[in-house]
């Protein structure tokens, strides 16, 4: 998943990356936290957070049991590596609370291969119906920022902290390298879907989980009172 030229030519050195999260963290006011950028020491337990807090609840997960192994662990490293989410880390134990997962993407892009079967699936399912909601071609655009994780702590939901990183994430975004920047998200749980509308993200399509068949077979049948997984756009200048 290396970066495109068009995302080579216009991204800021790291340290500027890391001043520019400095400067959103100090315009965030959270009680006994902070706002942080993921690093390369900090992989592993920013993967180990979504093995713990984001796939267990996570409503496709769920739905057809999925289960947080090594080929897992592989996959969300390789995605991740960019080491461009935005974290909210505890002030005194060091422990991350919430995390927006931030991957850059260019038109043309490669799919990731997937070592885990049932993550596979669920990734499929978000891009099966791609060209119906190809941003790049939305916003005539040759790059994008996937959000492509955004979980909180199962010890601390209930404080917005959801809302306070993806609001940080955005901001840090904006300042990648030029402007505009665009963004792709899907909601696949009610409050994840909450978060993206009331920060004004555009919905550029609605899947009906009970439609969508492999082989013959509806794949994501308990997925209880969230009948829908909601695809979100944003142009931030």
């Amino acid at each position: 998943m290396a970066h495109s030229d068009a995302w080579k030519t216009c991204l800021k050195p790291r340290k500027e990356l890391e001043e520019v999260l400095d400067r959103v963290n100090k315009s965030i006011e959270i009680k006994d936290a902070h706002i942080e950028l993921s690093t390369v020491a900090r992989a592993h337990e920013l993967v180990e957070f979504l093995g713990e807090h984001f796939f267990p609840n996570e409503t496709l997960s769920k739905s057809i049991g999925l289960k947080f192994d090594e080929d897992l662990r592989k996959d969300l490293l390789e995605i991740l590596k960019e080491n461009l989410s935005v974290i909210v880390v505890h002030n005194r134990t060091n422990e991350i609370l919430a995390l927006a997962g931030l991957v850059l993407e260019y038109d043309g892009m490669p799919e990731v291969k997937l070592a885990h079967k049932k993550f596979a699936l669920i990734m499929e399912y978000m891009r099966h119906r791609q060209n119906d909601m190809d941003v790049y071609k939305r916003f005539k655009c040759n790059k994008c920022v996937n959000i492509a994780f955004l979980g909180t702590h199962r010890e601390h939901r209930g404080k917005e902290l959801a809302t306070t990183v993806l609001k940080a994430a955005l901001a840090f975004a904006k300042e990648l390298g030029s402007t505009p920047v665009y963004f792709h998200g899907e909601g696949s749980a009610h409050a994840s879907q909450k978060i993206f509308e009331n920060l004004q993200f555009e919905i550029i399509h609605r899947f009906k989980n009970e439609e969508y068949e492999v082989n013959g077979e509806v794949l994501f049948k308990n997925t209880g009172d969230v009948k829908e997984l909601i695809c979100y756009v944003k142009e931030m200048h």
